[in-house]
């Protein structure tokens, strides 16, 4: 070992050797970079990104109570995507398995400031609690992709989807909605219907993380409209009823 340091002094190795050296210095660090100083220069523990306990390097780590805002992504396996980074471009990949009281997701997110991208969005996160006056439980998202610049929507695609509880024991039935993504004047606007096609609502999300959900129901009978409307739903075209909520991401 004396001898081996003993080289290293007397500077017998070469500059490419030392470079080589100094680069899979570099690479070690770099891969056993640890999650959880990653982030929280990310922003965790500042509002908009928050958990409990984070484990492993950058490029392969688990994240326990992750929420970003108001959504609740729960224990996920999370990383750095290499190749990208060859490209100038930070993505990270999420992934959450199937557990007893959990369902799959997974999910690809880049950005920075007002620029956003989300893409190969699949599964349900739980939303009770989140959505102000609607009583909506979950959201899912099948394929769905956004891209967004300085604060704009300029693409959308894939399906989403609310599962709202029931309202009022004159709906005792909980009411599943789903619908296109899109981009609308800059905005995301998911116009979502039910099975039944009397159940609609528009939901949209601006770039500064606003949104809106307006919900209508047509076809009631008035022993059943009547009394929603007393309990804060209003009247809307066509004899049907509605109720608006908002609330920021």
């Amino acid at each position: 070992m004396i001898e081996r340091w003993k080289f290293l002094k007397e500077g017998h190795l070469s500059r490419h050797a030392i470079a080589v050296l100094a680069a899979l210095f570099v690479v070690f660090l770099i891969a056993m970079f640890p999650l959880r100083i990653a982030l929280g220069w990310a922003g965790a523990g500042r509002g908009r990104v928050t958990a409990q306990a984070v484990q492993g390097s950058i490029w392969s780590g688990r994240i326990g109570a992750l929420n970003v805002g108001p959504l609740p992504l729960g224990t996920v396996d999370a990383g750095l995507k290499p190749l990208p980074l060859l490209l100038g471009r930070a993505e990270v990949w999420v992934e959450r398995s199937a557990g007893a009281n959990e369902e799959p997701f997974r999910a690809i997110a880049s950005g920075s400031g007002g620029d956003l991208s989300l893409r190969h969005v699949n599964g349900t996160l739980p939303l009770a609690g989140t959505a102000g006056a609607l009583p909506v439980d979950a959201v899912g998202f099948s394929e769905f992709a956004i891209e967004m610049r300085g604060g704009k929507c300029e693409s959308a695609e894939g399906t989403v989807s609310l599962r709202i509880a029931p309202v009022s024991a004159l709906l005792p039935d909980a009411l599943s909605l789903s619908g296109q993504a899109r981009c609308q004047d800059g905005a995301l606007a998911v116009p979502m219907r039910g099975p039944t096609g009397m159940e609609q609502l528009l939901f949209k999300a601006q770039g500064d993380g606003k949104w809106t959900a307006d919900l209508v129901l047509t076809g009631l009978p008035v022993e059943v409209s009547g009394p929603l409307l007393d309990m804060g739903f209003s009247a809307r075209g066509g004899g049907g009823i509605g109720l608006r909520a908002g609330g920021s991401l």
